[in-house]
């Protein structure tokens, strides 16, 4: 601090505009109560995005709202995906009547793929459409067929998100 500045401060010379504090949307929902670990953030003029992995709807809700109701925040694009849900839910299929009807339903189907159930793939952080297809069907350039599969799910080949569960067709011939 130099002797102009003391002179200044003597006489009452500190009013100067504080610093702008601004606190980061995950900041924000950690103090609403929530997890944003596996949350990623856009921005734009006005607008925040939000992607990543959430336990379920009441989350979602709970985030949109502490997002909308941030500072010169106007619009918040939703892009999250609710997670798998969680193994208690597997020892459901045991009813016993259920079982033996739904076999037989297979069956009546007949013996072709038609009966089976589609191959899926979860979406992990850092994967591509090219990636998934290079894995899946040992040549990147394949993704297309993955991507026209899940065009109920994704509006661009370019932007998949962790979480997301994407049918994997069989190739033709």
């Amino acid at each position: 601090m130099g002797i102009f500045d003391s002179i200044k401060n003597a006489f009452g010379g500190k009013d100067e505009p504080k610093a702008d504090v601004t606190v980061s949307p995950s900041q924000m929902l950690r103090e609403a109560g929530l997890d944003p670990s596996r949350l990623k953030f856009g921005f734009g003029t006005g607008t925040i995005s939000v992607s990543g992995e959430i336990a379920d709807e009441a989350d979602r809700k709970k985030i949109l709202d502490v997002l909308a109701g941030a500072a010169g925040i106007s619009a918040v694009q939703d892009n999250m995906v609710v997670a798998a849900p969680a193994p208690a839910q597997a020892p459901e299929p045991p009813p016993a009547p259920e079982a033996p009807a739904a076999e037989a339903a297979s069956e009546d189907a007949g013996e072709g793929s038609e009966a089976e159930a589609p191959k899926t793939y979860t979406v992990q952080s850092g994967d591509t459409l090219w990636k998934i297809s290079e894995e899946i069907y040992g040549n990147g350039s394949k993704y297309m067929k993955i991507f026209e599969a899940n065009t109920d799910l994704l509006e661009n080949p370019d932007r998949i998100f962790p979480g997301q569960k994407l049918v994997i067709p069989e190739l033709e011939g």
